[in-house]
């Protein structure tokens, strides 16, 4: 059984929120602790779902007019000076083209093609700056705000046949929003289906938040969102109920956890 400490160093550690001394120390329990490194691993498999239902952060739509406007600004900064024009006594021999006309069209193209593949290599460099700028941003918000606003729980099994069951909760009191990811659950049986609540005090009842399907290798991962709003995600239980689900919980009781 793994104890509340090494549950919460095992949150912090899967939400990169150990300063570096913590988590060599960490990774070293986890080299000797196989259950420990499983709930880890859970965990960051967890948190990443939940991370992965933020909306994608787009680039401007401007940004490739005003990247291409800048790069035209420049060649036309950086062209030659058109040749003062003079004059020539007339000739009779027949005139010989000038390299400047006679390869105007192919150095426009070459101009044209450089261009544009110097506009798409600016636009890619600049949204990888994005990208890169937005990732250490959000791993700088995560660090300082993601443990006040989002509750990592782990459930302990309340009946023995579930003892080698590891079920894992995040839940997004901001989003109203939580996954739940569960392992080496023994099937729920005909006729059976495994159900989600979420304790909040201000309810005489547990909330619905839905089904938990699990499949023939006792493995579910679930995103959910509960029918009531929660103010206080107290604790999380997860109860086997009729086949299709209760408005209100009836069966037992087989995992349960979350202070």
């Amino acid at each position: 059984m793994i104890d509340e400490h090494r549950q919460d160093l095992a949150a912090e550690y899967a939400l990169d929120a150990l300063d570096p001394e913590s988590a060599r120390a960490f990774e070293a329990m986890l080299a000797n602790d196989a259950e420990l490194k499983a709930l880890a691993d859970d965990l960051r498999e967890t948190a990443a779902a939940l991370a992965l239902d933020a909306p994608a952060h787009l680039p401007p739509p401007e940004l490739r007019e005003r990247i291409l406007s800048r790069i035209r600004a420049e060649a036309e900064a950086g062209a030659p000076a058109a040749p003062t024009a003079t004059a020539v006594a007339p000739s009779t021999e027949a005139p010989v083209p000038s390299g400047g006309g006679r390869n105007l069209l192919p150095w426009a193209l070459a101009a044209g093609f450089a261009i544009t593949t110097a506009a798409l290599w600016m636009e890619r460099g600049s949204l990888q700056q994005d990208r890169t700028a937005l990732l250490q941003e959000a791993r700088e918000l995560r660090n300082r705000d993601f443990l006040a606003k989002v509750k990592i729980a782990t459930l302990s099994a309340q009946v023995d046949a579930y003892s080698k069951a590891t079920a894992v909760i995040v839940w997004d009191a901001e989003k109203q929003h939580g996954v739940v990811k569960l392992n080496n659950v023994p099937p729920a049986g005909a006729g059976k289906d495994y159900q989600l609540w979420v304790i909040d005090p201000k309810y005489p009842a547990p909330v619905n938040g839905g089904l938990v399907p699990v499949n023939a290798e006792g493995i579910a991962r679930v995103s959910f969102s509960p029918d009531q709003p929660i103010s206080k995600a107290d604790k999380f239980a997860i109860s086997l109920e009729p086949a299709g689900g209760v408005p209100k919980a009836t069966g037992p009781i087989v995992l349960l956890g979350g202070n």
